[in-house]
Parts: structure tokens; C-alpha cells; sequence
């Protein structure tokens, strides 16, 4: 089966607080193959990603168990995040891709991938 990979969000600001920076829609399975993430800041920012599944169909909490990264990104610098095909898979509606980082609104993030 042949994916056409594209945009799944577009450019958005992280807040200091985990949240949901992408969705999984209804009757869709999602393919998440990249994360771009930019720090803005003048220093350093540590950024926190997870995988967070669905809470009997609503969207679920992070927590350390569904944390997939933390990484310090340098000031003013970008980090790329591939994963191998398939890719970071959600499955059920309102599984989503959370995020915090040190300050708000300083570090940005695209999440670029495939849905069927």
C-alpha cells in the first residue's frame, strides 16, 4: 500500500503546558513519519512529545508512560524527527500528539505524515 505523505498541521506554537498538537480524526488511521520543531527563544528549550491514546473516546492526559521524547533544542536552532515507515501510528479517534516545552510560545511545530 502507497502513501502520499503531506502536511497534517500546520505551523503551531507550543505552550508550556502538554497539549494536543494534532488530532486523530473519526474512521481514520493515522501514519506520522516527521516532526519538525523550531526554537524561536534565544535559549535553549526543552521539548516534550507524546503519544497519547484515547480516554474511552475522548482525548487522554500525557504522562510519563506515553512520553516518546525530551530533548533540550539549542536557541534559534531546528531539530528533525523522522520515524521508519509505518511511522508513529494513531488509530482510534482523539488519539493525539502532545506537546510542552519551557516557555510558551517559543518553540514551533509541524507534524507532516499520511492518513487513510
Amino acid at each position: 500500500m502507497a502513501f502520499t505523505y503531506s502536511l497534517l498541521t500546520e505551523i503551531t506554537q507550543i505552550a508550556a503546558s502538554a497539549g494536543a498538537v494534532y488530532t486523530n480524526p473519526s474512521s481514520k488511521t493515522t501514519f506520522i513519519r516527521s516532526i519538525i520543531l523550531h526554537n524561536a527563544n534565544s535559549s535553549a528549550e526543552t521539548v516534550v512529545l507524546y503519544n497519547v491514546p484515547d480516554n474511552s473516546g475522548s482525548v487522554g492526559t500525557a504522562a510519563i508512560a506515553n512520553q516518546f521524547y525530551k530533548a533540550s533544542v539549542a536557541a534559534e536552532s531546528t531539530v528533525i524527527i523522522e520515524f521508519a515507515t509505518p511511522g508513529v501510528v494513531l488509530e482510534d479517534v482523539n488519539d493525539t500528539i502532545q506537546a510542552s516545552t519551557t516557555t510558551a510560545s517559543k518553540v514551533t511545530i509541524q507534524i507532516m505524515g499520511a492518513t487513510e
